[in-house]
C-alpha cells in the first residue's frame, strides 16, 4: 500500500466516522468534540503534526496545481456544506471579528505562501508584453 493509499484510508474512515457520529447521536459528537477542543495546546500540536507529515507528502509528491485544485474544490464544499448555518456563522464571524484574526496568523501564513506559490508558478516564466 502506498503513503498515498495510507493517507486517503485515513482519511476516508475519520469522515465516515464523524458524519456516522452525527447522524447517530450528534449530543456525543459533541461531546467529544468539546472534550478535545477543551485542550487547546494539544489539538493544535496534534493539527500541526499532521499537517506537517501531510504537507510534506503532498508538496514533494504532487504538483502546485493539482493541489490548489483540491483545496478550492475543498473550500467550495465546506462552504457550501455550511450554507444551512448561515445565521450561525455570521455571529461567529462577528465574535471572530471581536477579537481579531491575530489567532489564526500560522494558518494565515500557509494559505498566503500556497496562494504565493501558485502565482509565482503562474507568472514566472511568462514575458511582459
Amino acid at each position: 500500500m502506498s503513503g498515498k493509499q495510507i493517507l486517503a484510508g485515513i482519511f476516508a474512515v475519520l469522515i465516515l466516522i464523524k458524519l456516522a457520529f452525527l447522524l447517530i447521536s450528534p449530543e456525543k459528537w459533541l461531546v467529544v468534540s468539546q472534550a478535545f477542543l477543551g485542550h487547546g495546546n494539544l489539538v493544535t500540536g496534534i493539527y500541526l503534526a499532521v499537517l506537517i507529515v501531510t504537507g510534506y507528502y503532498v508538496f514533494t509528491r504532487l504538483d502546485l496545481f493539482d493541489v490548489a485544485v483540491v483545496m478550492l474544490f475543498t473550500s467550495v464544499l465546506v462552504g457550501f456544506s455550511l450554507i444551512p448555518y448561515a445565521a450561525a456563522l455570521q455571529e461567529m464571524g462577528r465574535e471572530i471579528g471581536a477579537i481579531g484574526f491575530g489567532k489564526a496568523w500560522m494558518a494565515w501564513i500557509i494559505w498566503v505562501a500556497i496562494a504565493g506559490a501558485v502565482l509565482y508558478k503562474i507568472y514566472a516564466g511568462r514575458k511582459v508584453e
